[in-house]
């Protein structure tokens, strides 16, 4: 599959915000509050990057949803693309073909009338048999 720099992106999404919260939770650890105020801001920070994290996660989720999307639209106008052409080619092969088999009717049909003109008493040319016995 194709990279298009999406990964990278995200990947640096990710790193950014993962900085971002480290350094804030040691900087609540060091801060000159008391334990009760510290720790209401660890679970105040954990609840934000929580909700970060999931909505970071549901934009991650709708992107691979379109970018799937996509794909398959791709797929199905590849597949159309590929079916109407075969279509038309059948068609051309189901003319040529029609048209091979006209041509050796016409042929068999003149193959037969000259047979049957080269043989005595068969040909449909009346008082001509005298002149076909003549030619031979």
């Amino acid at each position: 599959m194709s990279n298009n720099g999406q990964n990278n992106g995200l990947t640096m999404v990710f790193a950014f915000f993962t900085g971002f919260m480290a350094g804030a939770v040691v900087s609540l650890l060091y801060a000159p509050n008391s334990g009760k105020e510290t720790r209401q801001k660890i679970r105040d920070t954990s609840i934000d990057a929580k909700n970060r994290t999931v909505e970071l996660a549901h934009q991650a989720s709708d992107s691979a949803r379109q970018g799937v999307q996509t794909l398959v639209e791709q797929g199905r106008e590849g597949v159309h693309g590929i079916v109407d052409s075969s279509k038309e080619r059948l068609q051309e092969a189901g003319e040529q073909v029609k048209s091979a088999v006209d041509t050796g009717r016409k042929v068999s049909a003149d193959v037969r009338t000259k047979i049957a003109e080269s043989i005595p008493g068969i040909g449909s040319n009346d008082g001509t048999d005298e002149e076909a016995t003549e030619e031979a």
